[in-house]
């Protein structure tokens, strides 16, 4: 796997986005995005209640790029330079070549294919740059929009369902694991 960003983090561009690292400059947009209900829905994280919950989310976030545990965007509209959300690899398996994609994006931004195309961008980077063999979405298995993104428009292939496997504010969820092999190889 190939984590050399010496010369400069990652920046990708699609038709209307730019997918780039967070840093604190994005924080009041990025508040927008973490404290909305419905954007966090299925992401288990409390929602951000200040500027300084997501300042401190950045921060975290920036020390595991930086330790090279984490590789995570923001994926910003061309046309206003505003963040509608974030994007990234958010476990990895260095040694068995595999990382876990993870996404969010703002409720308002939602069913226009802005996650789409970001996620195609952020997987052809996995899979060509990183040089995974295999990347892995977890999806709780009520959430409707992200099981049509991973299964009918991107070849994941669903691997297991581990039925109420995750205990979160008061209730289990149950998971399913989907996986595609780099098709590069």
């Amino acid at each position: 796997m190939q984590f050399d960003f010496s010369e400069g983090y990652p920046v990708l561009e699609t038709e209307r986005l730019i997918i780039k690292r967070i840093t604190r400059e994005h924080s009041e947009d990025l508040f927008v995005i973490r404290s909305d209900a419905e954007s966090m829905a299925f992401v288990p994280r409390p929602l951000a209640k200040t500027i300084d919950d997501v300042n401190k989310w950045i921060d975290e976030c920036n020390k595991l790029i930086d330790s090279k545990d984490m590789v995570n965007f923001g994926f910003f509209l061309k046309e206003t330079g505003k963040i509608i959300g974030i994007i990234g690899y958010v476990r990895m398996k260095k040694e068995h070549f595999r990382g876990e994609i993870g996404y969010i994006c703002h409720s308002k931004h939602h069913r226009k294919g802005y996650t789409s195309e970001a996620f195609d961008a952020v997987v052809e980077f996995g899979f060509k740059v990183l040089k995974f063999h295999t990347i892995e979405a977890v999806i709780d298995a009520t959430n409707e929009k992200s099981l049509g993104l991973i299964s009918k428009k991107n070849g994941f292939k669903l691997e297991a369902q581990f039925r109420d496997c995750f205990y979160y504010e008061g209730k289990f969820c149950s998971l399913n694991h989907f996986c595609k092999l780099n098709p590069y190889e």
